[in-house]
């Protein structure tokens, strides 16, 4: 992330916005390579002999085709481009489960990325070490828990899928920065911070500790509606890149139309004066918004009702007025995953079926994001009908 973040700076971000149809691999090769070169080449972002830790979008064990993780493809790309450049590639992340060897290899087999270090001499990261970093200008959290190995390394590129999320609205640049937090303290801080401006702010917390040096987004197919798993796959064709994450956040938004602060950690860093979100502190490069707009991009189902109803009626009532997270008879296995990974410890499992107390519920959505078996409904109570129907 670049070291100059504020409001009325007078140099630019830039971010390099490129058209991409598909994952065919000539194509996305080419397309990889143009936001490098409209960004300086690689050797802007990478010295000689650098060690280089690829962040990827990890969610949990996926193939390529369900568009929950970054695609092998694009990952493979980045990779060629560091050839001859670099002194090591890595590829990795810590996926939202145990931060475990066992658990990282199932991962990577399932996403391709097991495939992408075998035919490119890239290596996997297994690396479970945790470091303290301290956090500039911090907004809840002085001191955020990261993943030792990408602190290592000398450059963190940092390669997250653009999709839709539940609780943030929008996975991008700064949301899967919240990846370097290593795999059971992000529970810890969904009980903690379990209002969304609090956990919007820890994200931009987590990007800001991490220090990514470059972020391409792989959104050439993505998800909209209730991502970041069981989202719609949404065709986008695009890959955007930049050395600040708020920047390339803030040209995504654009490209799909949607206000800025539409995307929850954009509008936390908008309020803390990192960046201002509207593209007046950006210079785009490549092709234009108009070019690769993306039309019909649907936002979660999860509707702010804050926008119709007052602030203290929310904070005293919001739980009555979101969606309701119900695992489904004939698709819930029992299995217990989501009691085990439920922050407020709200689920409890009888007989084959888990089970949610609502009144424990923080509306997180980790249960309905985390399960392999797409077993996790969202119901929308009453009211919440009725504010969609009006939207």
């Amino acid at each position: 992330m670049s070291a100059v973040g504020i409001i009325g700076r007078c140099v630019l971000e830039r971010v390099a916005l490129v058209g991409c149809p598909d994952y065919e691999r000539g194509r996305v090769e080419e397309a990889v390579a143009r936001a490098f070169e409209l960004l300086g080449g690689p050797g802007a972002v990478v010295g000689r002999g650098e060690s280089v830790f690829l962040k990827v979008n990890a969610l949990m064990p996926y193939d390529p085709e369900k568009m929950v993780t970054t695609h092998p493809e694009v990952v493979r790309a980045v990779v060629l481009q560091l050839d001859g450049i670099a002194g090591s590639v890595t590829i990795g992340d810590s996926p939202g489960g145990p931060f475990t060897p066992s658990f990282l290899k199932r991962f990577y087999d399932r996403a391709g990325f097991a495939r992408v270090a075998e035919e490119t001499g890239a290596d996997l990261g297994y690396d479970t070490g945790v470091m303290h970093l301290k956090v500039p200008d911090a907004g809840v959290m002085k001191v955020v828990p990261v993943c030792g190995a990408m602190v290592k390394a000398d450059r963190l590129i940092n390669l997250p899928k653009f999709k839709t999320h539940m609780f943030m609205n929008i996975t991008g640049a700064v949301k899967n920065l919240f990846g370097a937090v290593p795999g059971m303290y992000k529970l810890s801080f969904h009980s903690r911070f379990h209002k969304d401006s609090d956990f919007a702010n820890l994200l931009v917390d987590a990007a800001l500790a991490a220090d990514a040096d470059l972020h391409i987004v792989d959104a050439v197919v993505g998800q909209d509606r209730n991502g970041p798993r069981a989202g719609d796959i949404k065709p986008m064709g695009v890959i955007a890149a930049g050395p600040d994450a708020f920047a390339v956040d803030s040209a995504m938004m654009a490209v799909i139309g949607k206000t800025p602060k539409a995307n929850k950690p954009l509008a936390a860093a908008m309020s803390r004066g990192l960046t201002a979100g509207d593209l007046s502190d950006v210079e785009l490069l490549g092709d234009s918004v108009e070019e690769l707009a993306v039309h019909g991009f649907r936002m979660p189902d999860k509707k702010d009702i804050a926008e119709y109803v007052p602030e203290f009626i929310m904070q005293r009532f919001g739980s009555m007025m979101s969606l309701r997270p119900r695992p489904a008879e004939g698709r819930c296995t029992g299995c217990g995953k989501c009691a085990e990974l439920c922050p407020a410890g709200a689920i409890t499992v009888v007989g084959r079926l888990a089970r949610v107390d609502l009144k424990k519920c923080l509306r997180c959505y980790c249960c309905h994001e985390l399960c392999e078996f797409d077993a996790v409904e969202l119901d929308r109570p009453l009211l919440l009908r009725l504010v969609r129907a009006r939207g």
